[in-house]
């Protein structure tokens, strides 16, 4: 609970989950580009100026008891922001997915799907958690087989039977890195000196 308040009123949200890149450019401009890995998620979450203090008081100390230190679990399902998620695939629903996995594939491979054969199961920009504590992913295309490519290698070891969180129900574990001083102004009012930015854990 200690970050996710900061997402629930956040004013915007920048995601970033692009791979690292290093690149070089010679002098006949010939573009050499290679892939560091990563693509972990980077979140910068601007709260509003003039929330109350008496109200958000208590939510603020359990952040800083958190800190830069700690890890905590956030997700993007409150009631406005649950379109950002939302499943895309022509499932009823989005869950009853099951896969088997690989560590350090880009593609898992789905076992058990509600999805009728005629639809799609995913489409491109679809989540995928791997189990409940696993990496979340981005889903690379639309597919309506079992195969589905995804947005980074699994990070997870290879296992069968992995149930999939999808869309609003997937969960982030992140530490934050940048974490702004707030100042009380006009009494009962906050405002702070800049976005907290919350990396994915990695550990």
């Amino acid at each position: 609970m200690s970050f996710q308040w900061i997402i629930d009123n956040a004013t915007s949200i920048s995601i970033d989950r692009q791979q690292v890149v290093g690149q070089t450019v010679s002098r006949n401009n010939t573009v050499r580009a290679t892939s560091r890995g990563g693509g972990i998620w980077r979140f910068t979450v601007q709260l509003p100026e003039g929330l109350s203090w008496t109200n958000f008081r208590g939510y603020i100390s359990q952040a800083e008891a958190n800190g830069r230190v700690g890890t905590a679990n956030i997700s993007i399902n409150n009631a406005g922001h649950e379109w950002l998620y939302k499943y895309q695939g022509d499932s009823v629903n989005s869950t009853g997915f099951v896969a088997s996995i690989t560590g350090g594939s880009t593609t898992i491979t789905l076992t058990t799907s509600p999805t009728t054969s005629s639809g799609y199961k995913f489409r491109a920009g679809d989540f995928i958690q791997l189990g409940s504590t696993g990496k979340v992913y981005t889903v690379a295309a639309a597919y309506n087989s079992n195969s589905v490519t995804l947005n980074r290698a699994v990070e997870e070891s290879s296992a069968t039977g992995v149930a999939l969180r999808v869309g609003s129900n997937c969960v982030w574990t992140v530490i934050c890195t940048e974490f702004p001083q707030w100042t009380l102004v006009e009494r009962d009012r906050l405002a702070w000196s800049g976005p907290f930015v919350f990396y994915e854990n990695r550990v």
